[in-house]
This record gives structure tokens, sequence and C-alpha cells, in this order.
């Protein structure tokens, strides 16, 4: 007979087993997850498992373009003139006034990426998030440039009836944030767009992001087009929703934002049924009655031959019912497939590359 095992070998084995029911639990979990979106994650650029991220690269260039001084509504080819450019400073530890032409002037040397915040955020609150953004962002290789697009999403109306202050702020909001887009459509217009730049956007920012691609894709919206808006593909032109907070086929051709497929060449949509903030945008703020992008995804069977420019991943095991910006900088699977989107410099330091350039 075989000695009985010790005590210690039984508690080990007990350990494992609970740790492989427990991951058994979890990839039963998020296959249920998975089986009630019309299409499953995908992307043909990057990995959507995630890589280990060394967070010790160079830091990236910081600007910050601040809108709140800019109408909001009317005159935004007059207020574009009003936008506010500062760049940082690191030899003085601060920022400093710069010119739209400047900010054009240094995006041929690196890529950028956006970072647009969302819902009623006021100033310090925007750039208290854009410098967490900072911090993940090391995370990704190479030179490259972090821009802080600081709209005015503070609230607008108050009262003692709460839940109708918060609809009127929520819808009007969307008004602000679609007009934020065609300032932001201006400003991508005089890039040359030789380096990569992707337009992420939080919850609302999402808006800001699809509609400037929109405008850009020569679209119109709230009776207004862009000079120059076309319908082509633009090289290096990339959005990133996260937590989209919009109806869920605003994207679609010959929906509200279609043209936005159309002008960009890669377009991420992160996705989460369980958001307990988005679960109420079906019921109380859409005006059709659909559910939020950052809920449901895009359908991608209804993108037709921009299809594989649709990049989706579902969150929901990494942030479980949150909405908020902290819990998507966590993931490690979310903030790996940015970088991936991001920089092309990553995907030149990726393991994968350099094992096939060794093979």
């Amino acid at each position: 007979m075989h000695p009985p095992l010790p005590l210690r070998t039984w508690s080990r084995l007990f350990t494992l087993r609970g740790c492989l029911a427990s991951m058994l639990v979890v990839v039963f979990l998020c296959s249920c997850v998975q089986a009630q979106y019309c299409t499953p994650d995908q992307c043909d650029e990057c990995s959507l498992c995630g890589t280990c991220l060394n967070c010790c690269h160079e830091p990236p260039e910081l600007w910050v373009i601040n809108t709140r001084c800019a109408p909001r509504c009317c005159n935004l080819d007059e207020g574009f003139q009003k936008i506010r450019f500062q760049r940082y400073d690191r030899h003085c530890g601060r920022f400093v006034a710069e010119s739209c032409e400047s900010f054009v002037a240094s995006e041929a040397s690196m890529p950028t990426i956006f970072y647009i915040h969302g819902n009623y955020l006021k100033h310090p609150g925007a750039m208290k998030a854009f410098w967490k953004v900072y911090h993940k962002m090391r995370c990704c290789p190479g030179p490259k440039r972090l821009v802080c697009w600081s709209w005015p999403a503070q609230r607008v109306y108050r009262g003692l009836r709460l839940r109708k202050m918060i609809l009127d702020n929520l819808r009007i909001k969307v008004v602000y944030a679609e007009y934020q887009g065609y300032y932001l459509a201006r400003l991508l217009q005089q890039m040359s767009l030789s380096q990569r730049v992707m337009l992420s956007g939080h919850s609302y920012g999402a808006i800001v992001a699809s509609t400037a691609a929109h405008w850009l894709g020569g679209g119109q919206l709230r009776g207004l087009t862009l000079d120059g808006g076309e319908p082509v593909e633009r090289p290096n032109l990339r959005i990133g929703l996260i937590s989209g907070a919009f109806d869920n086929d605003a994207l679609l051709p010959g929906c509200r934002y279609g043209q936005a497929m159309v002008a960009v060449e890669k377009a991420l949509v992160t996705r989460n049924i369980r958001d307990s903030t988005l679960k109420l945008w079906k019921r109380r703020i859409s005006y059709r009655g659909c559910p939020a992008i950052g809920v449901t995804g895009l359908n991608a069977n209804r993108l037709g031959q921009y299809s594989n420019k649709l990049c989706q991943i579902t969150m929901t095991s990494d942030v479980r019912r949150s909405h908020y910006l902290d819990p998507h900088l966590n993931s490690r699977r979310m903030m790996s497939l940015l970088c991936c989107l991001s920089f092309p410099q990553y995907q030149l330091d990726s393991p994968e590359v350099k094992e096939a350039t060794v093979d």
C-alpha cells in the first residue's frame, strides 16, 4: 500500500481543484455573455488576448486642447479660432500656451492619440483623468503624442426635480458632444495624417470621436457639412470608442454617424452588456429606444464592406459592471489593444513579430 498523502499535499490539491472550478465558472459566464451579442469579438490586426506590457517606455509628449470658451452650438467656424492650445514644458513643469499652427506642425514627428473625456467633467476633472491616461501610455513603446480634448461637459441644468435635471443634462450633452466633433474634424482637416492618429473617446467622448470622423467622411449632421469632407478613407485615421454612449446602430452605413466608418482606417469598440450606467440608455435617453453601443457593440453583419475595419472586444470579464474609465485603463487586454492600434512601434516590438523576424 502507498503511504497516505500528507495534509499539506491534500490542502494544495483542494486549492488547485477550487481554482480550476473557478476558472471553469468564469469561462462559462464569459461564453454566456458572448452569446448575447450579434457577432463575436474580432480584430484582424492585433491580439485580443493582451500581452505583457512593459510600462517603462518613454513618456508621451503632452498637449491640451481646450474648447470650453468656444461656442457650443452655433458660429462654430468663428468659434474654432477661440480654441486654446497648450503644450507641456518638461523643463518648466507646466503647460505653456501654443498655437494651432504649432500643434499641426509637430504632428509629422510621431503618432498622436487623443483622449476625449466623458460627461459631467469640469476641466480639473478632465485633467485628473488625463494624467491617469498619461501614465498608462508609458506602456506603449516608441515616441508618441497624447492630447487631452477638454470640452464643456460640466452640468448645465439645475433644479429640484432630480430625475428631470439629470435627463436634461444627459440629452443636452449629446448635442454639445456632436458639435465638438465638428471642431475636431476641422482640426484634423489641417493635419497631414502622415503619422497615425487615434481619436479615443470614453462614454460621451465617443460621440465626439465618431462625429469628427463622420464629418471628415462627407457626412451631414445638424444641418452642417464640413468643407473638404469626402467619402474616402483617411489613411492613418482611427477611432477608439470606450464604453460609447450613443445608439448602437449610429455607425452603420446610412445611419446618423455612418460616414465615420467610411473615413477611418480602423474602429475599436468596447462593449459590456452588464454596464450599470449604460443600461439606462435605451429606456431613458435614446429617442429611438436603442441600446447603447457600449452595451451591445456594433453589429458587424450590417457593416457590409466596412466590416474588416471593426476591432471589437467584450470587456465584461475585465471591468464587471463598471462604466468608468479606471477599470478599463487597468485592463491589460484593453491597454495592449489600444497600444497596438494606436502606435505602429508596438507591433514591431511585440514578441510575435520579433519571433517571426528571427525565424
